[in-house]
């Protein structure tokens, strides 16, 4: 029960940290604006303009503007798409077949699993706050009963954690910080991890066999679903790391090197970030504003 409350309230921080990260970009943005303006409109009660606070405006200005564009299209475009695809299984979900609802049972599932007449087969979960499964009938009419359940299991671990609100954080934050590309591959790493776990979990439960079965019969996904905040049982990501999972029975290293070139392109982004962490120190010994950022 504690662990169940911790988690809740680990889930909300996160909500609220995501809520918090876009509010503030745009309050700081707008605040460098309104600076600007009142500069540029008539005499304001400034410090001294030293070369230090122009380039520390100009640079704000810059800088807030790319993250607040960027996060807040990643989190506007992946809601949208996210609501789309709700209303789609709302519109296309039939009663559970007794093989999918027997599933459920035995995999403990603690959310509603919905069943859709499509015969591509996979499975995932969907829903920021109150998370839903979802499986096909060309999975449910393929996979074994073990390895329906085992399907089942690996997507409660991802209900239980609320794997497509982190989705939806991660990737809002990544889009954020689009000029550190660095920042990109260590969240997409975070993910990663989840899957493994949720691969993990179901091994415990159901055994190796019904998870293998499983990853390879459910390596399809509807159409709706690319860009939303969903967690999948398939698809080719990261698959040939979750087979060695399967084959050792131990969590793999994820400690890939990182390209030269993802590091050459990240080296802007982390200078641009440098100078306003230098600009900064100057501007609030300078001009004693501290309180602007």
């Amino acid at each position: 029960m504690r662990s169940h409350a911790t988690r809740h309230l680990a889930h909300g921080v996160l909500l609220g940290a995501l809520a918090v990260t876009a509010v503030d970009g745009l309050v700081i943005l707008g605040s460098y604006l309104v600076m600007l303006t009142s500069v540029i409109g008539g005499p304001a009660s400034l410090p001294e303009l030293t070369p230090s606070v122009v380039a520390f405006g100009v640079l704000m200005i810059t800088f807030w503007s790319s993250v607040a564009f960027g996060g807040l299209s990643a989190l506007a475009r992946q809601g949208t798409r996210t609501v789309r695809l709700a209303r789609w299984v709302a519109r296309a979900a039939v009663p559970a077949s007794p093989k999918l609802a027997a599933a459920a049972g035995r995999a403990e599932s603690p959310a509603p699993v919905l069943e859709i007449p499509d015969q591509t087969p996979y499975a995932f979960t969907y829903g920021i706050w109150r998370p839903r499964v979802v499986a096909s009938a060309g999975l449910v009419n393929s996979a074994t009963r073990d390895e329906l359940a085992a399907v089942l299991r690996h997507e409660s671990y991802h209900v239980r954690h609320r794997d497509p609100l982190k989705v939806l954080a991660l990737r809002t934050w990544a889009a954020a910080l689009f000029f550190v590309p660095l920042v990109s591959r260590f969240l997409a790493r975070v993910l990663d991890h989840q899957e493994l776990k949720a691969d993990r979990a179901a091994m415990h439960d159901c055994g190796v066999p019904p998870v293998a079965g499983a990853l390879l019969k459910s390596a399809g996904e509807p159409s709706t679903m690319p860009g939303t905040a969903v967690a999948a049982m398939g698809g080719p990501a990261l698959l040939d790391t979750r087979v060695a999972q399967l084959e050792t029975g131990h969590a793999p290293r994820l400690c890939r090197p990182v390209p030269p070139s993802v590091l050459f392109t990240s080296l802007p982004g982390i200078a641009l970030i440098a100078s306003y962490g230098v600009l900064l120190y100057h501007v609030c010994i300078a001009s004693q504003m501290c309180c602007l950022v």
